[in-house]
């Protein structure tokens, strides 16, 4: 199972979106108007396990620069 992080707006702190794995994310807060932007910073491949599928071939982000994760 994949663990979601919660993605807050970086001027208000809203909660815009709970996120797992993605390789960029643009997205507005309803709140104050701020567009938020997070990219990944460098990738990893996630293992072959299930070889042939869609899934398995999608990078995974290893490093996030700018992100307002809550744990």
């Amino acid at each position: 199972m994949q663990m979601l992080k919660d993605y807050r707006c970086g001027q208000c702190k809203k909660l815009l979106a709970r996120i797992g794995y993605y390789t960029e994310l643009q997205i507005k807060c309803s709140r104050c108007g701020t567009l938020n932007h997070v990219k990944a910073v460098s990738l990893e491949l996630s293992p072959l396990s299930d070889r042939g599928t869609a899934a398995s071939l999608l990078p995974l982000p290893k490093l996030f620069k700018g992100i307002n994760y809550v744990q």
